[in-house]
């Protein structure tokens, strides 16, 4: 464990001085809830629109597509500065390496989710009906399990030629099911004060990221091998 924290403590520092990856996520959450706000301006202005279920719905694509660009940037800059194989030639188990790029993601995503989660409240003038803090938590628990899915597909494609369109193509279905429709459905019952009626959100969410954790942590010298 003490190599992935390594790992991960080396991620995030690099992240921290050239600020590319935590950037692109920032700038593309941002656009994805402005095009919300212009997008159900009138609806909202007449009240058309049931805000939980439009707060659940563009959270979750602003946290999904903000992951997968986030993801993708963190292996790719590892294999365009070739410094991935030198990770790899480091005297530590792959799945170590696993491990430590999926806190690493972790970290940077779950400050984009608060920043999504932020955004919209200011935009849309929306207190998530008291329960802001419940829709932060819910993000956790989900962003655990996409990036769980995400670390494991984002090394799979990494070493393919077309990696920029194989990562979605690889990652959309399997976080649909996975992660955002029970997170949607879970974050809209949040919102509306019943999250405790969605335990069986919360059980299949949990369980996908004890599924996809432990094929990533047993797979992942195969993974890296490519």
């Amino acid at each position: 464990m003490r190599a992935a924290l390594t790992i991960a403590s080396k991620d995030l520092k690099t992240e921290l001085r050239s600020k590319e990856m935590i950037s692109a996520m920032f700038l593309f959450s941002l656009l994805i809830v402005l095009a919300f706000r212009f997008g159900f301006e009138e609806s909202v202005s007449a009240g058309s629109v049931d805000m939980p279920d439009l707060a659940a719905a563009s959270l979750w694509i602003c946290f999904s597509f903000s992951a997968i660009v986030g993801m993708h940037s963190s292996f790719a800059k590892e294999k365009d500065r070739e410094t991935l194989e030198g990770l790899m030639l480091c005297p530590v188990e792959r799945s170590e390496l696993y491990l430590g790029k999926v806190i690493s993601n972790m970290v940077l995503v779950f400050i984009v989710d608060v920043l999504s989660i932020a955004f919209f409240a200011l935009f849309f003038a929306y207190d998530y009906g008291g329960n802001g803090l419940a829709v932060v938590v819910i993000a956790l628990l989900g962003t655990v399990t996409l990036v769980l899915v995400g670390t494991l597909v984002a090394a799979i494609s990494v070493n393919t030629k077309a990696r920029e369109v194989l990562l979605p193509i690889l990652l959309i279905p399997l976080i649909a099911f996975s992660v955002i429709m029970p997170s949607v459905t879970l974050t809209g019952d949040a919102i509306a004060g019943m999250a405790t009626e969605s335990v069986r959100e919360i059980v299949s969410i949990a369980g996908f990221a004890v599924i996809f954790g432990v094929v990533g942590y047993l797979t992942a010298d195969y993974v890296f091998e490519g």
